[in-house]
């Protein structure tokens, strides 16, 4: 529950921090201007100044019904405090590159959600698995690590696809990726993601069998699980990156020659 609501409302204040980041920028007032300034116009009258408020109340609300499912020592809220948070998540996907760039549509909307939505599923759940089951329940242990093994393979497949369709869409050409400055943070993001799916693929054809066959925990797991988690932290880290990137224009197709003399 600590972890959770701490996820919940760092969400929050993060929001906040990054949209008068982004406030900031777009007014190019000094900071004391800044400060007292009228952030309305950006906040209703923009994509992005929307989604923040959507985002922003609806993790309000997640944090809402964690801090009922704790004080409760009920679990029923947590099902709609999960519903809430990935249909929230979409916020991003609705005011970033996926919408507002030329070529964006509703399916390139939906693919960055997918993609969001399963790499922030597969980061938390090694981060619950690493630091919260592994010290705090060790009855939990085994149980835990093959039910999270089988979801991480279906949330790496989403990711990978969803992600694989995105770079497609917004690099037109291939040198984009080491020619421009999105396809060489992409670059590093990738590299980042075969480094998670290398260890990750150790995790299920080496330990997951073992686990399987009722052979003893491996003694180092619980440090190779935190360092598949500080990837994954590091993979989302990338991808704020390329958030605030702007992908290369698409070339612009010229007339046939002859109607160009005509």
């Amino acid at each position: 529950y600590q972890v959770v609501g701490l996820g919940a409302i760092g969400a929050i204040e993060v929001g906040i921090l990054a949209f008068l980041l982004r406030a900031e920028d777009a007014l190019q007032l000094p900071f004391g201007r800044f400060l007292y300034g009228d952030l309305s116009p950006i906040a209703k009258g923009t994509r992005f100044g929307a989604a923040f408020v959507d985002m922003t109340l609806g993790f309000a609300l997640v944090s809402a019904l964690v801090f009922l499912a704790w004080l409760t020592d009920r679990v029923w809220p947590l099902w709609p405090a999960f519903v809430l948070a990935l249909g929230f998540a979409s916020g991003l996907s609705l005011s970033g590159h996926s919408a507002a760039d030329a070529g964006s549509s509703w399916l390139s909307e939906l693919a960055d959600w997918a993609h969001l939505a399963a790499a922030s599923l597969w980061v938390g759940g090694l981060i619950q698995l690493a630091f919260v089951v592994w010290p705090l329940e060790p009855e939990l242990r085994r149980r835990a690590f093959l039910g999270f093994s089988r979801l991480a393979t279906g949330l790496i497949v989403v990711i990978l696809s969803a992600g694989i369709y995105l770079s497609v869409l917004r690099l037109p050409q291939l040198d984009d990726l080491w020619g421009e400055r999105y396809g060489q943070v992409l670059l590093v993001k990738l590299a980042l993601v075969s480094l998670a799916l290398l260890w990750g693929a150790g995790h299920h054809f080496l330990v997951r069998p073992a686990l399987e066959r009722g052979e003893p925990l491996f003694a180092r797991l619980p440090r190779s699980l935190a360092g598949e988690s500080m990837v994954g932290m590091a993979i989302l880290l990338a991808a704020a990156v390329l958030v605030d990137s702007k992908p290369p224009p698409k070339p612009v197709s010229q007339p046939p020659l002859a109607q160009q003399q005509r």
